[in-house]
């Protein structure tokens, strides 16, 4: 009908109207389609990124279930060989639950699973759990750290700390013990006791060394907030007479 009630020119310029429209058509209906498949693959992703999020979720649980909640005003972190002085012996982790501690360990190290064992969980704050955990050191798992798991995040901090450890090689002995304790504002502190020595194979005494300090487990690396030990011994005496 165009071309009959239409001047010529008129007509030749619908035709050319309709040869742009024909592939601009092609070319809407391939985005159309191409948005379609864009927004498939995004939920498609976005299912297995759920699915991957709540398998996470999971594993968490199943960790966290092992440590025994605890509270405390000030708590001594010791590792202890005998079995009536040690009470971080813990729950041990499989291998696939301690790869996912940020501690580093993707072996079997001692141990019969993982060498890795969940002693005691508290709440450090409204959104942090405090993890103690004991860790394979040079040849056994007698290295207790302090993790810290956000279980709104759902995730560990790459950051922890030995409150713990004792280790012998060859007459030289070196070990570390720690009080958590609460600050007046309801801050957790540590104060850590490090001690060295070494001993002649007739088991006489050469040198000796301690060192004192006091740290803020609030930060997330872990802070030094004193290192007086003048300060500190005589602060924590009391605490200290309970290692002589």
């Amino acid at each position: 009908m165009i071309s009959i009630y239409c001047k010529s020119g008129f007509k030749v310029k619908i035709r050319v109207q309709f040869v742009w429209l024909f592939p601009l058509f092609v070319f809407l209906t391939a985005c159309r389609n191409g948005s379609t498949s864009s927004r498939e693959v995004k939920e498609e992703l976005s299912g297995k990124t759920d699915s991957l999020s709540i398998e996470a979720k999971n594993d968490f649980e199943s960790i966290l279930k092992k440590y025994k909640p605890i509270s405390f005003d000030t708590l001594k972190v010791r590792y202890g060989y005998d079995e009536d002085d040690n009470q971080f012996s813990g729950k041990e982790l499989t291998l696939k639950e301690a790869r996912t501690l940020p501690i580093g360990f993707t072996e079997k190290r001692y141990g019969k699973l993982s060498g890795v064992y969940a002693c005691y969980q508290f709440e450090l704050d409204a959104s942090r759990l405090g993890l103690l955990t004991r860790i394979p050191s040079d040849y056994e798992s007698t290295s207790i750290v302090l993790l810290v798991f956000d279980h709104k995040k759902q995730e560990f901090h790459n950051n922890y700390f030995y409150l713990g450890a004792v280790n012998g090689d060859a007459g030289e002995i070196a070990s570390r013990v720690s009080w958590l304790f609460q600050a007046k504002n309801k801050q957790l502190q540590a104060f850590v006791y490090d001690y060295q020595s070494y001993h002649e194979i007739d088991d006489t005494l050469t040198t000796e060394s301690q060192s004192y300090f006091l740290v803020d487990c609030m930060k997330p690396d872990f802070d030094t907030i004193s290192s007086s030990e003048n300060q500190l011994k005589k602060r924590f005496k009391k605490l200290l007479l309970t290692e002589e």
